[in-house]
């Protein structure tokens, strides 16, 4: 008999340099002092109902409109039941809206820089890695721009 899955899916969101860290009631993240925006994909089969779904639990979770998403990392994890979540951390830029955590499901809100990340100690090693593989894409997107002699428009930038 095989375990059902279920697929989380979290928004890295970067302004400026700094993560939206959240800390929300319930989460498919593993527990820690740090997690994402985010849940779990529930939704029909079509072209971009995953990204379609993350933009509207943003939206209603914390009041942010977001730019294009880049898959940034992933990871598995079996729960005590022996169900097999996947969660995706999508990368994006905020674009606008005034954050308005949720009540009930964001418990807590801050912006962090990697190195804040980093000097903590404590966050997970998913969480760093998903930061750096996303801050890699800005890095290649934003040579990729020089070196056609076009600069990326970015909000908030």
């Amino acid at each position: 008999m095989s375990s059902p899955y279920h697929i989380g899916l979290y928004a890295l969101v970067q302004h400026h340099g700094n993560y939206l860290m959240v800390r929300q009631a319930a989460s498919t993240l593993p527990p820690g002092p740090y997690g994402l925006p985010g849940a779990a994909l529930v939704g029909e089969v079509g072209g971009g109902v995953a990204e379609l779904h993350l933009r509207r639990k943003l939206l209603s979770q914390l009041g942010l409109s977001v730019g294009e998403f880049t898959l940034s990392g992933s990871h598995t994890l079996r729960t005590s039941d022996g169900d097999v979540l996947l969660n995706l951390i999508l990368g994006t830029d905020y674009n606008s809206g005034v954050p308005n955590p949720q009540q009930g499901v964001i418990m807590e809100m801050q912006w962090c820089s990697l190195s804040d990340l980093q000097a903590r100690g404590d966050v997970p090693e998913w969480l760093l890695n998903a930061v750096r593989s996303y801050q890699e894409h800005l890095s290649a997107t934003s040579s990729a721009g020089r070196n056609q002699g076009r600069s990326i428009l970015k909000w908030g930038r």
